[in-house]
């Protein structure tokens, strides 16, 4: 794997030489847009919305929205002033509890990993430590002319950096409609206790390998067979019967869960029982 960025890991005065790597892979398909006719790629031209003129790039500056159709133009030279200059270190100013840190915070991620031996005993020392102290390191660093905040967490013998939304960026969960409704609601006790059931059914250990991108695979499968002259059916889902009320909705819920334990173990038997004939065989 390629390293994207190399520099230093900053605690106080101890500095550890580090490479950063991707941790996500995106397996999103992209298409181009064509013209029907000759397959020519679509060319996207810019075109004012007001005067229906189209421009070239030199006619093109950036506006910052303050009312309708009100605008405050901001220059290539404003912006330059307000760009950070890209350091090579990742600073650390903080280590805090790993649950505080909400989930909602968190964007992207990478990997950091000690650049050569000399930086293997430190990165271990810290690596250890954070663990045992249940910790994770809030961290900056400027890339691109842009300053970030980082969580850096012990993993597997790396750290993993995940980038945080700054406080700003959340949105007031006030900008949400009929909030407050939502706490005032009584709960019905028999049908709390259904769902408790439903959850525990339900309930499993983590394991992501399990769960698959149904429609990045079926329609990469559909790409594949076209490419070779063939064609793909897939068949339409089966829409189950909606139940309106809440209590058979639950009812019927929990059931179906039920049932899912005994059909494989009716699967499981039949294979036993196809491997006891065959060796008699």
């Amino acid at each position: 794997m390629k390293a994207v960025w190399k520099g230093h890991l900053k605690c106080g005065l101890v500095l550890i030489p580090i490479k950063m790597y991707h941790a996500i892979s995106q397996k999103s398909i992209h298409f181009n847009l064509l013209h029907k006719d000759c397959l020519g790629k679509v060319k996207l031209e810019k075109v004012c919305s007001k005067c229906g003129k189209r421009l070239s790039p030199e006619e093109i500056v950036k506006g910052y929205p303050y009312g309708k159709d009100r605008y405050i133009i901001v220059t290539d030279e404003d912006i330059e002033k307000a760009k950070r200059e890209s350091t090579d270190f990742i600073e650390i100013i903080q280590f805090v509890d790993d649950s505080e840190i909400h989930p909602i915070y968190y964007s992207n991620s990478h990997y950091l990993a000690p650049d050569g031996e000399a930086g293997f005993e430190a990165f271990a020392l810290f690596h250890q430590a954070m663990i045992e102290t249940k910790k994770a390191a809030l961290a900056k660093i400027v890339m691109r002319n842009r300053e970030y905040l980082l969580a850096l967490k012990p993993y597997n013998g790396t750290m993993i950096a995940f980038t945080l939304y700054y406080h700003q960026e959340i949105k007031n969960l006030k900008e949400i409609e009929d909030i407050e409704k939502i706490k005032k609601i009584q709960i019905d006790q028999k049908a709390l206790n259904m769902a408790k059931i439903l959850i525990d059914n339900l309930s499993g250990n983590f394991e992501p390998e399990k769960y698959r991108d149904e429609y990045t695979e079926t329609l990469m499968a559909i790409i594949k067979a076209k490419a070779e002259g063939e064609e793909i059916k897939v068949s339409p889902k089966v829409e189950k019967e909606k139940v309106i009320s809440l209590m058979d909705a639950l009812q019927r819920s929990i059931e179906e869960v039920a049932e899912v334990p005994k059909k494989r173990m009716a699967v499981a038997g039949k294979k036993t029982k196809a491997k006891r004939v065959r060796k008699k065989a």
